[in-house]
């Protein structure tokens, strides 16, 4: 993978931890962040937090920014939390990669943005031949 340096946040979540695992066995030169301890998570810290965000950027080339609050999270985290992971934590790492001259950045969605409801629907459903 060259000269690029990959910053992947959320590493210790579903989705983070895969793309450290994949972006690693091919090779890349990866750093894992997150507010939790994980196997392939390097750094843990808040990415709100502007110290620990400027340190995760040495070097780095790409973000792949994965650590967001989402429907799964609504009855487990505060308002405040949603706010301080999704907005002021987004809004740090997209102005320290500026600083950092980080070339691309990559934010992943949710399963959210299909619907609006804040509880699943089930599983199955029964279909009836007419």
């Amino acid at each position: 993978m060259g000269e690029h340096r990959f910053l992947v946040t959320g590493s210790s979540g579903h989705l983070g931890e895969a793309l450290v695992r994949t972006l690693r066995r091919r090779g890349a030169d990866v750093v894992g962040i997150d507010i939790a301890p994980g196997p392939v998570t390097d750094i843990v810290g808040s990415i709100a937090d502007r110290a620990v965000v400027n340190e995760a950027m040495a070097g780095v080339t790409s973000v792949l920014h994965t650590a967001t609050l989402h429907k799964p999270h609504v009855g487990s985290h505060t308002r405040a939390d949603f706010i301080e992971t999704n907005i002021s934590g987004t809004l740090a790492l997209l102005e320290e990669a500026v600083a950092a001259g980080v070339t691309s950045f990559v934010y992943t969605s949710t399963t959210s943005a299909f619907g609006h409801a804040l509880v699943g629907a089930s599983e199955a459903a029964w279909i009836t031949r007419t």
